[in-house]
């Protein structure tokens, strides 16, 4: 397995076609879609569409989480997008798929090797990334990997209507 990233228990390599399956499963998880602006149901067409128009097209650069001493099954996703370079900047957002797997740890080591990676692979000075007040886990995960709370959001609107404060939080290099 190429990584482009290793830490003690999870891997980071680059998303393939062949993960659109996951991604769609995951993102279809009442857990995962309840983080999102975004919670319309997730399609395996409408995946494979994006994978086509924005990974491969460097809009988004998507990786997978892979468990290291678990046959590298993947687990999760990291995703960074709108990249500006002459910004020097980058946003970042990363889920958990595999129920078994949360609580391991593996959420802060991702985070920590997220940033490693923007920061080396993106040659950015500033990584956000964009958390509703009550995903407290997330929080603290991005908070222990370094970023720190840098503007709030106020009545951010969801697909189904909900609406939410979100916290963006930044790590500078």
């Amino acid at each position: 397995m190429k990584y482009e990233i290793t830490g003690k228990e999870i891997g980071l390599r680059k998303m393939c076609i062949d993960d659109c399956e996951k991604i769609v499963e995951w993102r279809n998880n009442e857990r995962v879609r309840e983080r999102y602006v975004y919670r319309e149901k997730f399609s395996l067409e409408s995946q494979k569409k994006y994978f086509k128009e924005q990974v491969l097209t460097n809009n988004v650069f998507q990786y997978m989480i892979c468990e290291l001493n678990n046959n590298d099954r993947a687990i999760g996703s990291v995703v960074f997008k709108d990249y500006k370079p002459a910004d020097r900047q980058i946003e970042y957002g990363l889920f958990i798929g595999e129920d078994d797997t949360v609580g391991k740890g593996y959420g802060k080591e991702t985070a920590e090797l997220s940033m490693q990676l923007g920061f080396d692979t993106f040659e950015v000075d500033r990584i956000i990334s964009s958390i509703f007040c009550d995903n407290i886990p997330s929080l603290v995960i991005n908070i222990k990997a370094g970023m720190l709370p840098c503007m709030i959001l106020h009545d951010v609107a969801c697909t189904d209507g909900e609406r939410k404060d979100m916290i963006i939080v930044e790590a500078k290099r």
